[in-house]
């Protein structure tokens, strides 16, 4: 059997010695695969002496961006990065992504189908639905089971958010009805969309110029009522003073501009870490072993994780924080004590 593939194999590529530039190029590679990590011109000038040695500098940093491009049509790709001292850049080989594989306990894939159940419950989209079945192609036991025909999201993810959806690829300015507490107290805004937002929380937000007031302003998409199609262009301009910021896109209750900045500690039990960071999702914040720590700027904006999950925390900290938690659970109790005596 070998011999008939060995007759079978056609003789295409000619052994022969490799020229100066290819031995460049296989020794870089190799010194790539090396140091992990990167590498600057200034250390390969000196494990490379003899390719990268120029008196001027300028001159192998040329050869050596020949080099990586030439490399990267081989199919194995480098990036580089800036360094702090702003003299030298880190050149790193990047790993193929495709060769990456994500791996889930069975816990998080129950997690991860949870999750996906309710935000199709919430808003269905088939893009959702197909991703979903993607991501549980292998193992559909802990796919959810959704019943609803995706070929009537239409009417079950209401028609203010596909009205919105169509103003935002037509560039459309809208007419909306919009309450910020009660129903009825809701009133008319004409708005210019600019984009869907989601990070973190459990509410979709749009990101809209506000006509009236001349500013930016992000609207709870389920607190929409009505969406009325205007006629003509948009006042919002993309670019200039209005133009859109990553701050425009912070929709987590932590960051709302309230108060000054204020430092948070949490020291979180081991069970409560993932549901700790999995509520930050959205929010910057440096992590030490069990350890969180961010900036805020809406102290109550983090009360509905400590009404929900009171045990994931052995401490917390600053005392304000404290403060607004107990001020709270007084409220509430309050509250339940009245409904209770009627």
């Amino acid at each position: 059997m070998r011999e008939e593939l060995d007759k079978d194999l056609e003789e295409e590529i000619e052994p022969r010695e490799m020229n100066p530039t290819e031995y460049r190029l296989l020794t870089l590679l190799f010194n790539f695969f090396r140091f992990p990590d990167g590498l600057t011109l200034t250390s390969l000038r000196k494990i490379m002496e003899g390719f990268y040695d120029n008196e001027n500098k300028d001159s192998d940093r040329r050869k050596l961006s020949r080099d990586i491009e030439e490399l990267g049509t081989l199919g194995f790709p480098i990036k580089y990065y800036p360094q702090k001292n702003g003299k030298d850049y880190v050149y790193v080989l990047t790993k193929d992504p495709l060769a990456k594989t994500l791996k889930f306990s069975e816990e998080e894939l129950r997690e991860i189908s949870a999750l996906l159940l309710k935000g199709y419950s919430e808003t269905p989209k088939y893009e959702l639905y197909t991703a979903s079945r993607k991501i549980f192609a292998r193992d559909l036991e802990y796919f959810p089971e959704l019943k609803e025909n995706p070929q009537d999201l239409k009417e079950e993810a209401g028609e203010a958010a596909f009205q919105i959806m169509d103003a935002l690829k037509n560039k459309s300015p809208i007419r909306i009805r919009y309450y910020k507490t009660f129903p009825e107290d809701a009133y008319w805004k004409e708005a210019d969309p600019i984009r869907l937002i989601r990070k973190g929380g459990q509410d979709h937000y749009l990101l809209a110029y506000d006509r009236e007031e001349k500013a930016k302003k992000r609207f709870i998409l389920p607190k929409i009522l009505t969406v009325e199609i205007l006629q003509g262009d948009l006042l919002y301009q993309a670019r200039g003073a209005k133009k859109e910021t990553e701050e425009d896109r912070i929709v987590h209750a932590a960051l709302f501009p309230v108060h000054d900045p204020k430092t948070v500690e949490w020291i979180c039990r081991e069970e409560g870490l993932e549901k700790a960071k999995l509520f930050l999702t959205g929010l910057p914040y440096e992590e030490k072993e069990n350890v969180l720590r961010f900036h805020s700027t809406n102290l109550e904006g983090l009360l509905p994780f400590l009404w929900r999950w009171p045990d994931a925390l052995e401490s917390l900290e600053p005392k304000e924080l404290k403060q607004v938690l107990q001020e709270s659970l007084e409220q509430i109790g309050e509250l339940y004590d009245s409904i209770k005596g009627k």
